[in-house]
């Protein structure tokens, strides 16, 4: 029975391990099918995700070519918002704008804030009315007359009250010559030219309204035409000592320079020495102004070239220091520049307020501090100078980190680039003016001498012939250097005349 019973147990045994061999041999390839499928799985898995994601970028390309579309186009009308933001913004005091473009536009005053009290300031000549002290002594010369009207019946103790009028009478001068001369009948006299000539070039003053203007004033006794008060005109620019002008500015150690447009209905063409004359329409005519601050000298050319320049023989032959706007052309003449600092200063004012630019406020901030300290000293000294041109580089390499930090190409790099290239370029024009203190630190006083001219456009519109404005540039040449020299104006002008009325008497 043992042993039956132990080889049905050995046998029992052994159709168990023989099942657990097939068992394992089925189990392994189970986890080989296995291992397959899940491959099989894992690679359809892929695939799908690859088919969905073909499918999502095939389906959505059109959808994200439109974002990129829609960003770029917003990137773009932003830039453009700003730009056209700036463009309303922008006046006389924060660009090179002139006042004239400032239309209704309510324009604050530039000028920064100074500690002084407001009025007249210490030492300021004021003018009041009040009667001359010389007052007999001029009756005596015939300058003026004196009328006495006696209120107080002949009182030894009186008070006066005095009263300041014009007594205008018409002069008529006889001159009797042997009738073997063969003199004029009949001609103006040299105070008559001097007025029309003055009021009509100086005080803008047109011929038509003068002639009535006189008319009127002398009971219908003168009437003066149009075309007599344009010949006085001729006249008085034939007389004017324009080399005389010229010879101060060139031994002056500064010049200003500046020009500015006018229109004309004749222009001279020098190439061809013809006048062409508009239809309908009129030219431009560039009035440009050399001058320092005891003289002014005006040219006309057809065009800003620098043909106009040579023709006028000003700066050509100058050799001290010339101011200018950063007009390119100018940089060719002369031995030094000094660079407007007023420019350069609206054009950092507008950057930092129009573009929220902070780099501009401070670099202004910065150069216009240092004509502060040139208003304050005598001279810079050298320690002072080396201070101040190691600032003016630290803040161009600002400038530098701040462009870094804008998208290149965009709207406000386009706007700063070019200034702290033109900074770097030009650093000994724009620090000039404290290196030596006889450079100025702006253009003003040709801004000032273009100031008449520009007036001149606006009440007159445009002139008539070439000749017309020659004639306006060399009078108000005269004008202008007169009076910077405190002459009196009217007996200035007469002056040209006494020669031409000494010659017929």
């Amino acid at each position: 029975m043992s042993e039956n019973y132990n080889k049905s147990i050995i046998k029992q045994l052994e159709e168990l391990t023989l099942e657990n061999e097939q068992l394992k041999a089925e189990n392994k390839l189970l986890k080989a099918e296995n291992l397959r499928l899940w491959q099989t799985i894992k690679q359809l898995n892929d695939s799908i995700e690859q088919r969905i994601s073909e499918a999502v970028e095939k389906a959505c390309a059109p959808l994200y070519a439109r974002i990129a579309y829609l960003e770029s186009e917003n990137e773009r009308k932003d830039a453009e918002i700003i730009r056209l933001k700036g463009e309303i913004k922008k006046d006389s005091s924060n660009s090179s704008q002139p006042p004239g473009m400032n239309g209704f536009k309510k324009v604050f005053n530039s000028r920064e804030k100074s500690n002084k009290k407001v009025g007249g300031q210490k030492g300021h000549k004021g003018t009041t009315l009040k009667v001359p002290e010389n007052l007999d002594s001029l009756v005596e010369k015939g300058k003026v007359k004196k009328y006495v009207i006696d209120f107080s019946n002949g009182a030894e103790k009186y008070v006066s009250k005095w009263e300041i009028d014009l007594d205008i009478k018409v002069v008529y001068t006889e001159y009797r010559y042997s009738s073997s001369n063969n003199v004029p009948y009949l001609s103006y006299g040299e105070n008559l030219k001097a007025l029309c000539v003055l009021l009509s070039s100086n005080c803008f003053v047109s011929e038509q309204r003068l002639s009535y203007f006189l008319k009127d004033l002398t009971g219908g006794l003168i009437i003066v035409s149009s075309g007599t008060i344009e010949k006085f005109k001729r006249e008085a620019s034939s007389r004017v000592n324009l080399s005389a002008i010229k010879e101060d500015l060139l031994n002056g150690e500064v010049m200003h320079v500046d020009e500015t447009m006018l229109r004309s209905v004749q222009v001279l063409e020098y190439e061809n020495n013809v006048y062409r004359v508009s239809h309908g329409t009129s030219f431009d005519a560039v009035i440009r102004t050399y001058s320092n601050a005891t003289t002014t000298f005006y040219t006309v050319n057809p065009h800003k070239d620098d043909e106009g320049i040579k023709r006028d023989d000003i700066i050509t032959r100058f050799c001290g220091i010339l101011s200018h706007d950063h007009d390119k052309k100018y940089y060719k003449y002369g031995v030094l520049h000094a660079t407007c600092g007023a420019h350069l200063s609206r054009e950092l004012k507008g950057l930092n307020e129009l573009y929220k630019i902070e780099w501009a406020g401070k670099f202004r901030k910065f150069y216009v501090g240092i004509n502060e300290y040139k208003n304050r000293t005598e001279v810079c000294e050298s320690d002072k100078l080396i201070e101040l041109e190691k600032e003016y580089d630290e803040l161009l390499s600002e400038g530098d980190k701040a462009l870094e930090d804008m998208k290149e190409g965009s709207f406000i790099y386009k706007q700063l680039h070019p200034i702290i290239n033109r900074l770097r370029k030009y650093k000994a024009e724009y620090m000039l003016f404290i290196r030596d203190y006889k450079a100025p630190f702006t253009n003003n006083q040709a801004e000032r001498d273009l100031r008449h001219c520009k007036i001149k456009q606006k009440v007159s519109g445009c002139f008539r012939s070439w000749s017309g404005v020659v004639c306006y540039t060399i009078i108000h040449s005269f004008l202008s250097t007169a009076h910077k020299r405190k002459q009196n104006l009217f007996s200035a002008v007469k002056g040209l005349f006494c020669h031409l009325s000494n010659a017929t008497r």
